[in-house]
């Protein structure tokens, strides 16, 4: 059960992770923009793709339990600021 609260613990905290990231990604992309923050756009973009399939590898590796509960901490937390940030403006 500690495991799994773990597993949880961690998919909520790169979903926070990547909320963020995204967050400020969309705050400093405007049309005038130069076009390295494309550049910055791809890579953030990839190290959010790297962090929640690195997560879900390894939480694979430790059985489909953990595997679908890191998925489970990943998408509430994700979706849960969303619908925050969404509230908020």
């Amino acid at each position: 059960m500690r495991t799994l609260a773990w597993w949880l613990l961690t998919g909520g905290s790169i979903g926070m992770v990547n909320t963020l990231s995204l967050r400020w990604t969309v705050a400093r992309f405007r049309p005038d923009a130069p076009c390295r923050a494309v550049a910055w756009a791809v890579m953030g973009a990839l190290l959010r793709w790297g962090l929640a399939a690195a997560l879900l590898i390894t939480a694979l590796q430790h059985g489909v339990a953990s595997a679908l509960v890191a998925f489970s901490g990943l998408w509430l937390v994700r979706w849960g600021a969303v619908c925050g940030l969404g509230l908020k403006g």
